[in-house]
């Protein structure tokens, strides 16, 4: 339950939205030590908020001391923070959708040749979406590269609520299509609800220690996931026999995982640096998935496209003092 101090110290932060995040940290530390000044004198709260003033009155006080200059600085990192996640859902939607109709294999079978002596041939061969469907499933592929791109030209008093609808329709394609083609765009998914987040929120309080820990642990929780089984040991129906009972994770598999745990946890602690890093692992992930064709391509695309929108997204939202 939220106490008076709880609700006062909350509407104050609400009315600074357009104050540097920093700058925010310093009035709430401020009121938070009158507080406490107050409740060691034995003063009742109310008579302390009463000498406060009104929490609009502390918002245009905090402005006159730190100037104007933050309200804009503010709009300005928001404005290229949304450029960014969201000129990045835009362009993976494109490169995704190009990949899956007209590069990666999606039909396999053979076929009976006769040569002109009556010999028949056996061949094996792959097909396309594209060759296999028609041009119509390109067209199809490149639809959610024209809802993430909408948002992007509508003008700045619409772009909460248009790039809200467009996040929610790139969600259910991405549900409905499952493992087939919706399922590929769940990366574009990721960076279009960074990318609304990351405008709402910049405008507003700002991304705390929370968000950093929250972004640190999603980031973290992959790679937990591939070391659980190696402490535990796979159960023997997964185990191949002949290599004993374990789950095996390769050389190379070793420092790339321990990389992203450190990643992980820089990201935690705020170093703006480790989200371009993580972002650039996601990306090369998602890169190799695309044109391997293996069996777990798709599984591949949603980590990378994981690793990219987290990496991403901390990278542009960070504060610049880390």
């Amino acid at each position: 339950m939220m106490t008076a101090e709880d609700t006062y110290l909350h509407a104050v932060e609400r009315m600074l939205h357009g104050i540097a995040p920093e700058h925010r940290a310093t009035v709430l530390d401020d009121l938070r030590g009158h507080f406490a000044d107050a409740e060691e004198a034995g003063r009742p709260i109310e008579e302390t908020i009463r000498a406060l003033g009104a929490p609009q009155e502390i918002a245009d006080r905090a402005r006159e001391e730190f100037g104007a200059e933050d309200s804009r600085a503010e709009v300005t990192r928001a404005e290229f923070a949304w450029r960014v996640l969201q000129g990045a859902a835009v362009v993976l939607a494109i490169v995704i959708g190009v990949v899956v109709a007209f590069i990666m294999p999606s039909y396999a079978g053979s076929v009976d040749t006769m040569s002109s002596d009556g010999t028949s041939t056996h061949v094996d061969m792959t097909q396309t979406l594209t060759e296999v469907n028609g041009l119509w499933v390109a067209l199809i592929a490149l639809v959610p590269a024209l809802i993430a791109l909408v948002p992007m030209v509508v003008p700045r008093r619409a772009r909460t609520a248009t790039a809200s609808a467009a996040a929610v329709l790139l969600t259910l394609m991405a549900v409905v299509g499952g493992f087939t083609i919706g399922g590929f765009f769940l990366p574009t998914v990721m960076l279009g609800w960074a990318a609304l987040i990351a405008w709402v929120r910049l405008r507003r309080s700002g991304f705390g220690v929370t968000w950093r820990i929250v972004g640190g642990v999603l980031a973290a929780l992959p790679v937990l996931g591939f070391l659980l089984p190696v402490f535990r040991g796979m159960p023997g129906r997964y185990a191949d026999p002949a290599e004993g009972s374990d789950f095996q994770i390769s050389a190379w598999g070793w420092p790339f995982l321990a990389a992203v745990l450190v990643l992980a946890v820089l990201i935690a602690i705020g170093y703006r640096a480790a989200g371009w890093v993580l972002a650039a692992l996601g990306l090369v992930m998602l890169a190799w998935a695309l044109v391997s064709g293996e069996l777990f391509a798709l599984l591949v695309i949603w980590l990378g496209g994981l690793w990219l929108t987290i990496g991403l997204a901390h990278a542009v939202t960070a504060s610049r003092r880390v």
